[in-house]
């Protein structure tokens, strides 16, 4: 059985064992109040509703679980090919084309450089617009992990500030992350496969890791070619290869 259809397997089985568990836990809930003639009814039946949200709440988690990675197993289905790179894309090209976009120098040291930008969702979003955050970090060096601790602190810390004192609530979150190889192993497949794309009712987060290989002059990275989970991922793959041409 492939993955597309293994996910659609675990989506089915949840979801109607959770259909199941609302209608057994109903039936006992009425059967209760006819026939238990009581004190106890209205406990039991209290029990039973609330013991039914904390299920429901699990279920939900489990059922965002098999969607999220469902949007993965398409991307991997779909991923793009290879993408030849001029000798003149580098980080510093690449920072050059993400600030002639708009982004600003956010932080930087030795290490990596952080660019940000955030936009009213006017594209997409025609009623209740927030914002989206557009993230690019741009690693110096080959054994850096393209996720950083620093990272994910100067994000909360945005995202808490425009909630807090510019009243812009971010609820789209799009991160590219790049970093030169000069050796493709697997290791660094790995690390830049190391995706995420989660979509939820309120909120959109989208992670993509770009090596940078040195010879041949190749952009690596797992970002389907059509396939769209969401509106967003196009923005944030289009944003992508705008910063590579």
């Amino acid at each position: 059985m492939d993955a597309k259809k293994t996910d659609h397997k675990q989506f089915l089985i949840t979801y109607i064992s959770y259909i199941l568990l609302i209608i057994a836990t109903l039936t006992v809930a009425i059967l209760s109040y006819i026939y238990i003639q009581s004190q106890w009814t209205y406990l039991i039946i209290f029990s039973l509703l609330f013991l039914l949200v904390i299920i429901s709440y699990r279920f939900k988690k489990r059922l965002y679980l098999i969607i999220h990675q469902s949007y993965l197993t398409n991307i991997r289905a779909d991923v793009i090919e290879p993408l030849e790179l001029t000798p003149a894309v580098d980080m510093i090209y690449i920072q050059r084309r993400l600030l002639k976009e708009g982004f600003k120098l956010h932080y930087t040291d030795q290490q990596y450089v952080v660019l940000t930008k955030i936009e009213k969702d006017d594209q997409i979003r025609k009623v209740f617009q927030h914002y989206i955050l557009y993230v690019a970090v741009l690693l110096f060096h080959e054994e850096s992990s393209f996720y950083q601790g620093k990272v994910d602190q100067l994000i909360n810390q945005i995202q808490y500030d425009s909630q807090t004192q510019d009243k812009k609530r971010i609820d789209r979150l799009l991160i590219t992350q790049y970093k030169p190889i000069k050796t493709f192993n697997d290791k660094a497949k790995d690390a830049i496969n190391e995706i995420i794309f989660i979509k939820t009712d309120r909120h959109i987060v989208s992670t993509i890791n770009v090596g940078l290989f040195e010879s041949p002059k190749l952009a690596l990275m797992l970002m389907s070619k059509t396939y769209q989970p969401s509106s967003y991922y196009d923005l944030h793959r289009k944003l992508i290869l705008t910063s590579l041409q």
